[in-house]
């Protein structure tokens, strides 16, 4: 999307922002340790992150249940900018990457994670403890090439988080620059949902991954079960193949993805897409509602920053945007087919 080549980073500039190292393996200290450590320090040097987690001990929550599932209904005006930023091509190219290091605020610092990514306290967090991991390089938000890190990272941060990520078309801020996220578990609907055996139906199994497509959810999920990075790594190109063909894209497929691991394993949701905003999010005056779902909306927890759609959210709405932005069910059925052929 962005014509810039990506360039490496100068050394001093990595160095000047690293709070701390991690490179996997045998470490003193665990990922999900090292993080919760840069978040404090940085709540106490970075006026802009203590205030935005300040903030975010006053956001309202509310549950709604809709047909046979829930959502979480957040209202957050910290995240205005983020839910409503522009994310055209000229809107990109015309402003400064603001996941690149040299356009970081002063104050920001990160973990440099497996010589590739440096781990970020995001200043619009969504929840407490939100990360966001990107590479040091710019190079475009693609997660094809990068499934293997992304594995990696979920493994590396272990039991009680989720890793998350947006694709270029849905939901992510930077398209441009690539990058993932990563919240404590605890919080989204989805995380019980799809781990109920009752709600997944087996599509296929193979090389000890199994791949489920979620029942009942009011939007289409696929789920990929399995212990072996390089199996997993392999089934979701595959998986990511037969969306593109369904989709008729040369682009990747309009995706977000969220991934768990417990006892060695993982367990990977996709959420294909057919469209970004709902058509609610362009209308004007009374009849706009300011909801951009990403992956932690399809997961469950629809953030909105403004509060008069909070007030006025209901479970027929909610619905209508899910079936609105989720993945064609006929055209889902055509690349689960394909999945299936292709495994």
């Amino acid at each position: 999307m962005d014509p810039r080549p990506p360039a490496p980073p100068p050394p001093a500039l990595l160095i000047k922002k690293t709070f701390a190292q991690f490179e996997g393996g045998d470490s003193s200290a665990s990922l999900s340790e090292h993080c919760l450590v840069l978040l404090e320090e940085q709540k106490e040097l970075w006026r802009e992150l203590k205030d935005a987690y300040d903030a975010l001990k006053t956001v309202r929550t509310r549950s709604l249940l809709l047909n046979g599932f829930s959502v979480l209904l957040y209202y957050n005006p910290g995240r205005l900018t983020s839910a409503t930023a522009a994310v055209g091509k000229k809107d990109i190219w015309e402003r400064p990457c603001f996941l690149c290091l040299d356009n970081l605020p002063s104050e920001q610092k990160g973990i440099f994670y497996r010589n590739d990514y440096l781990i970020l306290c995001n200043p619009r967090p969504v929840l407490p403890s939100h990360f966001t991991i990107a590479h040091v390089e710019h190079r475009p938000q693609a997660i094809s090439e990068r499934f293997d890190a992304f594995l990696n990272l979920t493994a590396d941060l272990g039991h009680g988080w989720i890793t998350l990520y947006n694709g270029p078309r849905c939901g992510a801020s930077a398209p441009d620059h690539l990058h993932f996220q990563a919240l404590p578990t605890g919080y989204m609907p989805i995380e019980r949902e799809i781990h109920g055996e009752t709600r997944l139906l087996l599509v296929a199994r193979v090389k000890g991954v199994t791949i489920y497509a979620a029942n009942d959810l009011g939007r289409e999920i696929l789920v990929l079960k399995g212990d072996n990075c390089e199996t997993m790594t392999q089934t979701f190109l595959k998986v990511l193949a037969a969306l593109k063909n369904a989709m008729n894209t040369d682009d990747e497929p309009m995706v977000n993805v969220a991934g768990f691991y417990d006892k060695g394993s993982w367990l990977v949701a996709l959420f294909p897409r057919q469209k970004h905003r709902p058509d609610v999010f362009y209308r004007e005056g009374d009849e706009r509602i300011v909801v951009s779902p990403g992956v932690v909306e399809m997961a469950g927890v629809l953030v909105t920053p403004m509060e008069r759609d909070f007030e006025l959210l209901d479970a027929a709405t909610v619905e209508a945007i899910y079936q609105e932005v989720s993945m064609d069910g006929a055209l889902f059925a055509e690349a689960i087919r394909s999945v299936s052929q292709a495994l």
